[in-house]
């Protein structure tokens, strides 16, 4: 396979038309039919149906696009290294990040980038695992950074993990189940829930089947930190998430914590990256920045801990007027 065919097909998956690829190409329709023909004859397999209704995509050639989006990519990295060895600030980055890194060390870590690199460009995405994941295989991103389960990973990623994070059922602040300390009392509430293969909450409910628990049935799904943060602060239902939530502006004055006696599984935060491809230059120095301001992060929340452990007691005469 050679780069300028590689370029063609997947402009042709961009524009889903040989007359649309040519025209963003700058090429002819015969040059954009030629690639994809040899592209057929290298890998010994049909990539498009031809129709009267345009072209389709055939299996091969979907396996193709994510793995031509790849090396495409792989290839622009390596230009950008021997730039950057040159002198050539101007990288690009590219990463996807979980609620609980953009509430916390993310500003951070973008502050010491750009003195590091002023002139490097940045991408952000926010999600957990399920939706980081598709954007690692296809080059999206470079690294993600999110709570994952390591065992549940798929072998073509490799999890590094960085800090631990405590889970916790939590609720806005007043709700009727703020004293629940028992599962028969919440079972029946409203629960908001992210249940795609390889998340923490279908790791959840897998667990709560195996305990002989009965699993709550209303259950809303969601696949956004911003839609899960607004129905849990300004209604009913109960989220099962970090407990250094309850400590992050403004979510430390409008939720509250369930004393439900179940046992929650911490969740690993980590940094993802895909199995055998090394990140570029500016992509490594983002990722040891992320290392090192985690790392910051998990110290003072230990020495808080052992703080408050050290503390003594409120006296009761501290209370008289």
């Amino acid at each position: 396979m050679k780069d300028h065919q590689l370029k063609a097909w997947l402009q042709l998956v961009e524009s889903g038309s040989i007359r649309g690829a040519s025209r963003d190409l700058r090429i002819s329709p015969a040059a954009i039919t030629k690639a994809v023909r040899e592209l057929e004859a290298d890998v010994d397999a049909q990539l498009v149906v031809r129709s009267s209704r345009g072209i389709v995509f055939t299996e091969s050639g979907r396996q193709l696009t994510v793995r031509a989006r790849l090396a495409q990519a792989q290839l622009d990295l390596a230009r950008q290294d021997i730039r950057m060895l040159q002198g050539d600030g101007r990288a690009h980055v590219s990463v996807s990040v979980t609620p609980m890194v953009f509430l916390g060390v993310l500003p951070d870590v973008v502050t010491a980038f750009r003195k590091a690199l002023p002139q490097g460009r940045l991408t952000l995405f926010d999600g957990l695992v399920p939706q980081a994941l598709p954007m690692l295989r296809e080059g999206s991103v470079d690294f993600a950074i999110a709570g994952a389960i390591a065992t549940d990973l798929e072998m073509d990623i490799d999890f590094e993990p960085l800090d631990t994070m405590e889970m916790a059922v939590l609720c806005r602040r007043g709700h009727p189940l703020r004293e629940a300390t028992t599962w028969s009392e919440v079972v029946d509430a409203e629960w908001l829930m992210h249940i795609a293969p390889g998340s923490q909450h279908a790791r959840w409910l897998d667990q709560l089947k195996g305990q002989g628990l009965r699993p709550p049935e209303r259950v809303i799904e969601v696949h956004s930190f911003g839609t899960s943060s607004a129905l849990l602060t300004r209604s009913d239902a109960l989220l099962v998430a970090p407990a250094e939530l309850l400590r992050s502006a403004p979510y430390r004055d409008m939720i509250e914590r369930v004393p439900l006696a179940l046992a929650l599984p911490p969740l690993a935060l980590g940094l993802l990256t895909p199995r055998g491809l090394p990140l570029s230059m500016a992509a490594e120095r983002m990722a040891e920045l992320f290392r090192k301001f985690v790392a910051l992060e998990k110290r003072q929340r230990v020495r808080r801990a052992t703080e408050a452990q050290d503390a003594p007691p409120p006296c009761k005469y501290d209370r008289l007027p």
